[in-house]
């Protein structure tokens, strides 16, 4: 799975919905090497020292070229990544080592946003739970799934699921506290009509504060 590109960079994407990967191609690519040399160099690392290679847990991999052809590549996480591109050299070698790091920083931190994300609807959902046996009513699945679209509504505008891999991170930061508000609201006994609004208002002032001052000049 592909997210967006990280400040205009596509160098790292998500694998397992937990681990920030590149592949070999993409290495091969940004350092001008052949992928063929690059598989060649991998590969030479699995029959010299099978140990080293599974603790940097290079993981095979294949895609498929404009032909339909399936092709073998590898995929990289920091770790892995770092062994091979050392032994690249140049200036064109250090700026894309550079970009490279930059992207698995960024990559990281939006998994570990997405983590929070998750944990904190385990709280908002519990908390509705709470509140709701207080006042001796059941909740069923619609009742959290009814909170997860006010969220998304909130964020997007739609009543709808949200594919959370495609959102950029200040998007999910935004989501993240979205919740946190919404879990404080509900603890507080606010109704559902009134948490939206809030929500609603906090998001539009979240997003304006965001956004270039409008009206504001450009200095030449």
């Amino acid at each position: 799975m592909k997210l967006k590109a990280i400040d205009g960079i596509d160098l790292v994407r998500l694998a397992a919905k937990r681990d920030a990967v590149t592949t070999s191609r993409m290495l091969a690519e940004k350092f001008g090497k052949r992928h063929k040399n690059v598989l060649q160099k991998i590969d030479a690392l699995k029959d010299r020292s099978p140990d080293v290679f599974t603790e940097l847990k290079i993981q095979p991999s294949t895609y498929t070229d404009d032909s339909g052809k399936r092709n073998k590549e590898y995929l990289l996480n920091r770790d892995a990544f770092l062994w091979f591109a050392m032994s690249f050299t140049g200036k064109r070698a250090d700026k894309f080592r550079a970009d490279f790091i930059k992207a698995f920083n960024a990559m990281e931190e939006w998994i570990k946003t997405r983590l929070k994300n998750s944990l904190e609807y385990q709280v908002m959902s519990e908390t509705l739970h709470e509140v709701r046996q207080l006042h001796g009513k059941e909740t069923k699945a619609h009742h959290y799934s009814n909170e997860a679209r006010l969220i998304n509504w909130a964020l997007t505008g739609k009543f709808t699921s949200l594919d959370r891999a495609s959102l950029s991170a200040d998007e999910l930061d935004l989501l993240l506290d979205l919740q946190k508000r919404n879990s404080v609201l509900i603890g507080a006994g606010m109704p559902y009509q009134d948490r939206k609004e809030s929500l609603r208002i906090f998001c539009d002032l979240r997003k304006s504060s965001q956004s270039p001052r409008a009206g504001a000049k450009e200095v030449a």
